[in-house]
């Protein structure tokens, strides 16, 4: 009884739709009763593949539970969205039809495993009569062994005769069932697998008869819908990834416009300021020569530093030079003084000798200051002036 109720209750809902017994308030809702997740979408866009009428019920396969109705499906194809849910409800049809696909490759599978080791392909029933001639030489092969075990013990060259007579018949009955058996499995016809449904058939007139049948032709159905609906889906695809494409674009393009507007990188026309990305790239080259000059005086000032350090130290080895000359002198003049004071002629010899060396030095001085800077002074004058600097400096160290 409840099994006949729910048959009942399933042909209301597929004949009246779902809350078929409830009063809709709203006019729209009730427009939308094929939304319900109780109704079958793949039916609702034309094919269900585990309906009765296909796969339901049939082989792994159950039958479909949800509502099947062409009310539902006029609803659909009434509605204002109809191209979008219809969309959506392919991408959820693929999926079941893709599982059926998945479920029927797998069954392909597992009848080509069963044929591999099929035990009548390698034992195939032999004829009548090759059974019947080797039944008689397992007989004589006995009967030869039998009258051997009966002989005496002083015929043993007669035993072991028939001893090796009735092996040897045992061996050519091997022989022989071995090749007749060959030959009844070359002879058998080969099963073979439907590639579409799965059905193994044996030769041409399996294969035809196999045609006909009802799960061929809805794997057949099937496999060209699932073809159809993931062309179409691919397709979508890549449309809305060229939809989505083309708004980001136009999104960055936006944030660009605000962002040169923002700036005053627009023109009064609308059009983006390509003289400003001029400018910007002569600014960047300019900017890099004056790096490069300012590089160029940075190691001109660093060799000239250079160069002055080098002067400086010229100079401190001169005036070096000069101090240590005057200790000279002086030495000469604080060692010699006492012979000075008793004798005035050794006394102004000292003096002119004394004079003269600091002369020297000082021209020689003056000489290499004068080729370091480059003053055109004589040198003449400058030994002299120094040299008289010297003479008043030893003069008043020998007094």
């Amino acid at each position: 009884l409840t099994i006949a109720m729910n048959r009942a209750r399933a042909m209301l809902d597929a004949l009246m739709g779902p809350g078929r017994d409830v009063v809709e308030k709203d006019a729209n809702s009730a427009k939308e009763k094929f939304k319900d997740k109780t109704v079958c979408k793949g039916y609702l866009i034309g094919m269900c593949p585990l309906d009765p009428s296909l796969l339901g019920g049939k082989r792994n396969f159950q039958v479909c539970e949800k509502i099947h109705s062409e009310v539902m499906r006029d609803l659909l194809k009434k509605h204002a969205d109809c191209e979008s849910l219809t969309r959506d409800y392919e991408l959820l049809s693929l999926r079941d039809l893709e599982y059926v696909v998945r479920e029927c490759e797998g069954h392909i599978a597992q009848e080509r495993q069963r044929i591999r080791t099929d035990i009548r392909r390698k034992k195939p029933l032999l004829p009548q009569a090759v059974n019947d001639r080797l039944s008689a030489m397992r007989r004589e092969s006995s009967a030869m062994i039998q009258r051997a075990e009966a002989m005496d013990d002083d015929q043993t060259r007669e035993k072991e005769a028939l001893v090796t007579k009735a092996n040897e018949l045992l061996k050519d009955r091997e022989d022989l069932l071995e090749a007749e058996t060959k030959k009844a499995a070359e002879a058998l016809e080969p099963e073979e697998v439907c590639e579409i449904c799965g059905t193994a058939y044996v030769g041409k007139e399996g294969d035809e008869a196999h045609l006909k049948f009802k799960i061929h032709h809805a794997h057949v159905e099937i496999r060209a819908r699932m073809a159809e609906l993931k062309s179409r889906a691919d397709e979508w695809e890549k449309k809305r990834k060229e939809k989505r494409d083309e708004e980001l674009k136009r999104k960055r393009k936006d944030e660009w416009d605000k962002a040169m507007a923002k700036e005053g990188g627009l023109n009064g026309d609308g059009k983006k300021s390509r003289d400003r990305s001029v400018e910007g790239e002569k600014d960047k080259d300019k900017d890099g020569k004056d790096k490069e000059k300012d590089g160029k005086d940075k190691d001109k000032v660093e060799k000239d530093k250079d160069a002055d350090k080098g002067k400086d130290k010229e100079k401190d080895r001169d005036r070096k030079g000069r101090e240590e000359v005057v200790v000279v002198v002086r030495s000469a003049a604080v060692a010699e003084s006492g012979e000075e004071r008793t004798n005035p002629g050794v006394q102004a010899a000292r003096g002119e000798a004394a004079a003269a060396s600091v002369a020297e030095a000082a021209a020689v001085a003056e000489t290499g200051e004068a080729a370091r800077t480059g003053e055109q002074r004589t040198p003449g004058a400058g030994a002299a002036a120094d040299a008289a600097g010297d003479d008043t400096s030893a003069n008043e160290l020998l007094e």
